[in-house]
Parts: structure tokens; C-alpha cells; sequence
């Protein structure tokens, strides 16, 4: 018996470490908010030039949708850090491939970026870079890069829409193995705020506060009630 059980430990470890698929382009939740921009990354390699900037709010999904354009593309994924410290043949390698390179707003090494859009319209690659913020109002001192960043093809993951609140919701409930009733959901679109952290944080708090109870609306209103910057649009009534 003993050993009967320890074979199905084993195969359940064995089960639990296999490594999660990635995102996908066809995977992503899509609505109004961001519908544009995930059909310009499908669309890839007919793309009008060969870089692409892709700006939305905090905890908008810039990071899984530059990793789902790479799978997509077939490319790599490669953060701030680790661009900045790239050798200049490493650009030159980069530049013939698709890359997203992640939080880009952020590059210190302006000559490396330059290359790299230079050298990809150049040698055939292709280039998506992410930001909070358009890539015309990034700061850097080299005037030819800020005359590529200023004409660079911009698109937005907006603003969360009614769908996209419940498409996120929905999501980070799953993350938690946390049911969202639709009631409760009923309730929440029309109080939460309409950003992707106020989502993201009001999940983790209910998470911390649901303690095996079921999720109710009065449940949610104490989360809401209990959140910073989270403006109701309507008073609650009685029940």
C-alpha cells in the first residue's frame, strides 16, 4: 500500500513541475481596450516598419503580450537589465531576429537601442518594445534616437472596458482557485475602478480575506471599502 502511494506522489510531482504552456496571441483575452494592438501583433511579419511600440498601464499585460508576440514570432523576450548590459555584437545578432525588448521606457544604454532599430530596419529583424508611456515622450539625450522614438508606429493596450474587467477578474480568480459568482461580478462592474492594479489588487485582497468563506457581495463591498483609491459610482442601498 505504502508503495502504491509513494509511486502516485511521485507521479503527481511529476505532474505538478511540468512547466506551464506560455501565453499566446490567440489566448489573450480581447476586447475594445486592446483589440487594435493584439491585431497588429497577429499581423506580424506585414508590419509597416520593423519596429513597433506597445504602451498601457501598470499590470495592463505588456509583459505576457510581448512574450505571447514572441512565441507568435518565433523570437525572444529580453528585460531592461539585461539589454543594457548587451555587447554591441549582440545587438548585431539580435537585430537579423524578432525581439521584444520589456520595459523599454526604461533603457539606459541609448547607443544599444539606436543599433538595434537601425541595424533590425537593416538586416531583417524585427523589434516590439514596451513602455507605460509613448516612446515620443521618453527622455534621452541622443537626437537621432529621439527623432526614431518620435516617429516610431505606437499601439495602446487601453484602459480596462466592462469585458476586459471581467475578462481580468475572471482570470485572477482562476490564479486563486476563487469562483466569481455573477452577482458578484455584477456588482463590481459597476464599482471597481477602471484600472488594471485597482483588478489585480482587488483580487489579492479578497484572496487574503475570503478564509474558505463563500464570495458574497457584502464580502466584496468590505474589500472595495477597505481599498485606497477604489471610488464607488453609486451609493449601496439596503440589500
Amino acid at each position: 500500500m505504502s508503495e502504491d502511494v509513494g509511486k502516485t506522489g511521485r507521479q503527481r510531482q511529476l505532474a505538478l513541475d511540468f512547466p506551464a504552456p506560455g501565453p499566446t496571441l490567440d489566448g489573450l483575452a480581447v476586447s475594445a481596450s486592446n483589440r487594435t494592438a493584439i491585431s497588429v501583433l497577429r499581423r506580424w511579419p506585414d508590419w509597416r516598419t520593423h519596429t513597433l511600440a506597445i504602451v498601457g498601464q501598470a499590470k495592463s499585460g505588456l509583459t505576457v503580450v510581448a512574450r505571447a508576440w514572441a512565441a507568435h514570432a518565433e523570437g525572444q523576450v529580453i528585460d531592461v537589465k539585461a539589454f543594457d548590459k548587451l555587447s554591441h555584437k549582440k545587438v548585431d545578432a539580435l537585430s537579423s531576429q524578432p525581439v521584444a525588448v520589456d520595459d523599454a521606457d526604461l533603457i539606459r544604454n541609448e547607443d544599444n537601442l539606436l543599433s538595434l532599430i537601425n541595424l533590425s530596419a537593416r538586416n531583417g529583424g524585427y523589434v516590439l518594445l514596451t513602455a507605460r508611456k509613448a516612446p515620443a515622450l521618453w527622455r534621452v539625450r541622443q537626437p537621432d534616437l529621439a527623432s526614431r522614438l518620435k516617429s516610431m508606429t505606437l499601439v495602446e493596450l487601453g484602459p480596462p472596458d466592462d469585458d476586459m474587467v471581467v475578462a481580468r477578474l475572471r482570470a485572477a480568480m482562476r490564479r486563486r482557485f476563487l469562483k466569481l459568482p455573477k452577482d458578484v461580478e455584477a456588482y463590481l462592474l459597476l464599482r471597481i475602478e477602471r484600472n488594471y492594479e485597482a483588478l489585480e489588487s482587488f483580487v489579492e485582497s479578497l484572496h487574503e480575506q475570503v478564509e474558505g468563506r463563500e464570495v458574497t457581495v457584502p464580502l466584496a463591498r468590505d474589500v472595495l471599502d477597505g481599498q485606497s483609491g477604489t471610488r464607488p459610482l453609486f451609493d449601496d442601498g439596503e440589500d
